[in-house]
């Protein structure tokens, strides 16, 4: 594999917490990284390994897009289930559209147990389009570009009152009869006028040094404001500029890294195996409160890929089967899975499961790596997770390639290939 690069290491630990990162060893002695990764919204939770920390948080990026995507999904299903759920307690709807509304939510009903129960022809309908260039995938460069700032308004320049004029009706004196004989009088009055504008002019020139004194003010404050916004909206560029052309950068070599793993793959390496069938196994759909968290190890000697996957509970998977309007009692009634039906079904998906992945996994190993598949379904009983114990081995099968061949999983009973592959189930009652 050579050296391990860093790629991408600015981003990718804003999304998890490097110190979280922990060496193992599995059962059949490869030593690897593990991260956890958790979706909360969806209640997901796993840990993605590899030989490498840098390769074990790219996986990890990469399961995180699976698990946007299933987001996705269980908000649009959730949507549409909920405007089935609220047209049905409108009073203004006529009987027909009643019944439609009926008929939509039995619908969705059946593609939920369709998907919940049937997952075997789930998986074999599917497109079987993964290969190593699902590890060329990366989130778009997930630091936005810094906004350009709102700079604030510049102050209003200051308005100069107008200034005040000898000849203002104000300041001319108010001249009698007697003003006019008498030189004195006339003097004295024009003297308290011009006093008068002098004193009005000094308070003009007063304010008008006030006025363009706090407008300078306001202008170097504006200006300094402005700078400062700009200076530091320049920096926020660069150092985003800076950040993303080193992750392209990085992406790039990551993409290379992708490469010797497939090389490494193609020649059977036990860490670029388990690393290619992991991400396999991950992106395979199933309804979003499956756990659908499973570990990985490779039997180097015998070729033997082992998968422990968590199952999911009867309990977590839905019982609603259709529902129906009574047009005379004008009310919904649901009809849900009697026990025994719900039983009957959690049988067939235990059968499937693992046939499931067989498909899954045989299907795109194209270096011919496996040489069979050892499968263990757990799960964790409902009061044994309450005290913290550990799930319990419900299921388990194991199946070479040549047996896997030659079953007939789009016409056989999943329950007889099932058997005839030797597989276990274990009652837990």
């Amino acid at each position: 594999m050579g050296e391990s690069t860093e790629f991408c290491s600015q981003v990718f630990n804003a999304m998890y917490d490097e110190s979280a990162m922990e060496t193992y060893t599995t059962p059949s002695g490869l030593k690897r990284y593990r991260v956890p990764v958790v979706y909360a919204s969806l209640q997901k939770h796993r840990y993605i390994s590899s030989d490498t920390p840098e390769f074990a948080i790219h996986k990890a990026t990469l399961q995180d897009m699976l698990w946007d995507g299933l987001s996705r999904e269980r908000n649009a299903y959730k949507h549409k289930k909920l405007g089935f759920e609220m047209n049905a307690k409108r009073t203004d709807l006529k009987t027909r559209q009643k019944l439609k509304i009926a008929e939509g939510r039995t619908q969705i009903a059946q593609q939920e147990l369709a998907r919940s129960y049937r997952v075997l022809t789930v998986g074999l309908g599917a497109p079987s389009d993964y290969d190593w260039e699902f590890f060329k995938k990366f989130p778009e460069y997930p630091f936005p570009k810094p906004v350009v700032p709102e700079y604030p308004a510049s102050p209003p320049k200051f308005q100069i009152p107008r200034e005040p004029q000898l000849t203002d009706p104000d300041f001319l004196p108010k001249l009698e009869t007697m003003d006019k004989l008498l030189h004195t009088r006339r003097a004295q009055k024009e003297e308290d006028a011009r006093r008068r504008f002098e004193a009005v002019h000094t308070q003009w020139e007063r304010l008008c040094l006030q006025a363009r004194y706090k407008y300078q003010q306001q202008m170097e404050t504006y200006k300094g404001t402005v700078e400062t916004l700009r200076n530091r909206y320049q920096q926020q560029v660069m150092a985003w500029e800076r950040g993303r052309n080193a992750y392209l950068k990085e992406r790039e070599a990551c993409v290379q890294i992708v490469d010797s793993k497939k090389a490494a793959y193609l020649e059977h390496e036990p860490h670029a195996v388990l690393d290619y069938f992991d991400m396999a196994l991950s992106r395979s759909k199933y309804p979003f409160y499956f756990p659908h968290t499973f570990d990985m190890d490779y039997d180097t000697d015998n070729r033997i890929l082992i998968v422990n996957y968590i199952l999911p509970p009867l309990r977590a998977l839905p019982r609603l089967a259709r529902v129906l309007y009574d047009e005379d009692k004008k009310q919904f009634q649901e009809l849900i899975l009697s026990d025994r039906e719900r039983d009957i079904l959690y049988a067939r998906l235990l059968h499937e499961l693992p046939l499931r992945t067989f498909h899954e996994l045989f299907t795109v190993d194209v270096a011919v790596s496996l040489a069979a598949i050892h499968f263990r379904g757990y799960l964790f009983l409902e009061e044994g997770k309450k005290a913290g114990k550990p799930p319990v081995c419900a299921v388990e099968i194991q199946t070479d390639r040549a047996t896997f061949a030659a079953s007939d999983l789009y016409h056989g009973d999943p329950a007889g290939i099932f058997a005839e592959m030797g597989g276990i189930i274990r009652s837990q009652e």
